[in-house]
C-alpha cells in the first residue's frame, strides 16, 4: 500500500491541544486547512492544492498563515478548490482585504503569478492526483453548502464525510463501491445535545449510529472525528455504548490511514 492519509487535525473547534480539521493526501494536496503549520511546519510550503469542505472557520484557519508565513519560500500559486459557493465566501467574507489580505490579487515574490487561485469543483467529478491516487466531491447536509470527498486509489476508497447530518448520499456510495472502504465520519455533541446537534446539523452517538444503519453488515473502516473537545470525555463512551457490532476507532492527530 503506496498511499496514506496523514490526520492533521481532529477537533470539532479549537482547544488548548490539537487541531481542527485537516487531512493530508500527499506532500502537495490537503483536505481543509483547520491545521497545517503546526504539524507540518515548513513542509506547509510545498502544499499546492487545498480541498475544501465549506467555508466554517474550523476548516479553513490555516490558509491565511500558509501565505502570510511562508511567503517567500513558496514557488507556486496555492490553489484553493471547492464548491463555488465555498469559494465565493472565501473571497467575500474572509481574504477580502478586511478580514486578511486578498492573495488572489498579490503577485508571488519576483513573479507575476498571483500567490493564491481559487479553482471550483463539480460534485461527483474525479480529480486525478497522480497515476494511483484521485479525488471526487460528492454532497453532504450542512448548515453551509458544504462536500465531502472521496480519495481512491486502485484497491480502495477513503470517505471523509466532514460536518454533515445527512449520511444517505455517502450511505449509497460506499453499497455501490466495489472496493475496501474506509469512512471517516464526523461526531460533534453528547447525546444530551441532541438539539444542538440537529440545529447545527452535526451528530450524536446516537443520532450517527441510526445513520449507519444501511452499512450494517458491509465491512467497511469506520473512524470518527471532529468531537468538540470539551465533551471528548463523555461522547467517546457514548461511542462505546451506542456503536454496537460496528469496529471503530477515534482519530487522534498524527494518525497514518494507508489504503
Amino acid at each position: 500500500m503506496a498511499n496514506a492519509i496523514t490526520v492533521l487535525g481532529v477537533n470539532g473547534t479549537k482547544g488548548i491541544e490539537g487541531g481542527t480539521s485537516a487531512f493530508q493526501l500527499d506532500a502537495h494536496n490537503v483536505i481543509d486547512a483547520g491545521n497545517l503549520l503546526i504539524p507540518l511546519k515548513e513542509k506547509s510550503a510545498a502544499i499546492t492544492t487545498i480541498w475544501l469542505t465549506h467555508s466554517h472557520l474550523d476548516h479553513i484557519l490555516d490558509i491565511a498563515y500558509i501565505l502570510d508565513s511562508y511567503f517567500y519560500e513558496r514557488q507556486e500559486s496555492l490553489i484553493i478548490r471547492g464548491l463555488p459557493e465555498t469559494l465565493k465566501a472565501m473571497k467575500e467574507h474572509f481574504l477580502n482585504d478586511i478580514i486578511w489580505p486578498d492573495f488572489s490579487k498579490i503577485s508571488m515574490y519576483e513573479t507575476e503569478t498571483m500567490a493564491l487561485t481559487y479553482e471550483p469543483i463539480v460534485l461527483g467529478e474525479r480529480y486525478d492526483l497522480s497515476e494511483d491516487l484521485s479525488i471526487e466531491a460528492f454532497k453532504t447536509e450542512h448548515t453551509v453548502p458544504s462536500c465531502g470527498y472521496r480519495v481512491s486509489s486502485k484497491m480502495e476508497d477513503v470517505f471523509i464525510t466532514a460536518d454533515t447530518s445527512d449520511l444517505g448520499v455517502v450511505n449509497e456510495l460506499i453499497k455501490n463501491s466495489n472496493k475496501k472502504t474506509t469512512l471517516i465520519v464526523e461526531c460533534s455533541f453528547p447525546n444530551e445535545l441532541s438539539t444542538l446537534a440537529k440545529e447545527s446539523k452535526h451528530y450524536t452517538p446516537k443520532q450517527l449510529f441510526k445513520a449507519l444503519k444501511p452499512l450494517e453488515g458491509r465491512q467497511v473502516n469506520l473512524y470518527i472525528n471532529h468531537i468538540k473537545p470539551l465533551y471528548e470525555a463523555k461522547i467517546s463512551a457514548e461511542i462505546a455504548q451506542e456503536k454496537g457490532l460496528w469496529d471503530v476507532e477515534i482519530l487522534k492527530e498524527g494518525k497514518k490511514i494507508h489504503f
